[in-house]
């Protein structure tokens, strides 16, 4: 099996996976203050500017929000386990998986991948697997998503907001002001919602793949 062909497998395993997750073990009270820090509910009313929107949600409620010190991947693992060994896979991976702003520094239309430099973190050279991108990213890009670890390749949670390049020292200025006026004691948390906030304002469309 070539590596695009597990990708693929593992790809839509993972999509079918977080639609298990979320029927299975996403709170109802997580999804509403998952949607209050990221502003986007009015009373008991969610509020989307696009449809990509709702994805962000998801991605938020599933891998950010903790309850009990527990984020609903956590809890499906513990409660629900998993059904085969790619399944598994993907939560652990998931589990390990962290968001950052990343910098597109080339691209393998070919081998449909992306060499990124995490900006945040200060670690280059990190291949990412996405046919989308790898067909209308340009290098240069900025690219906030989660990065989502597997034992032969990296790939996304399949949520991401795209920046130009041009605008890497406006956004890490903005970012760090951003992550002061946000009341939550995870790092984690205070970078998805300010680059959410900066997406709002500077962001490119992206479509999902």
């Amino acid at each position: 099996m070539t590596l695009i062909e597990k990708y693929k497998i593992y790809r839509k395993i993972g999509m079918e996976l977080n639609h298990k997750i979320m029927k299975s073990c996403l709170d109802h009270d997580v999804l509403m203050k998952s949607a209050r820090l990221l502003d986007i509910v009015r009373g008991d009313t969610l509020i989307f500017d696009s449809e990509d929107e709702t994805s962000v949600l998801m991605d938020f409620a599933l891998n950010e929000y903790r309850a009990s010190n527990k984020n609903t991947i956590e809890i499906y693992r513990e409660k629900i386990g998993w059904q085969n060994e790619k399944e598994k896979d993907i939560l652990d991976a998931l589990l390990s998986s962290y968001t950052s702003l990343f910098k597109v520094i080339s691209i393998s239309e070919a081998e449909n991948a992306l060499l990124l430099n995490d900006i945040l973190n200060k670690k280059d050279n990190i291949k990412l697997m996405d046919i989308g991108f790898s067909k209308t990213a340009v290098p240069g890009l900025l690219l906030f998503t989660r990065l989502v670890p597997l034992k032969d390749f990296n790939m996304t949670s399949g949520v991401s907001f795209i920046f130009r390049g041009n605008l890497e020292k406006y956004l890490l200025r903005r970012h760090k002001k951003l992550i002061n006026t946000i009341i939550s004691d995870s790092d984690s948390i205070k970078r998805f919602v300010s680059f959410f906030r900066l997406n709002k304002i500077d962001g490119m469309e992206v479509r999902y793949e």
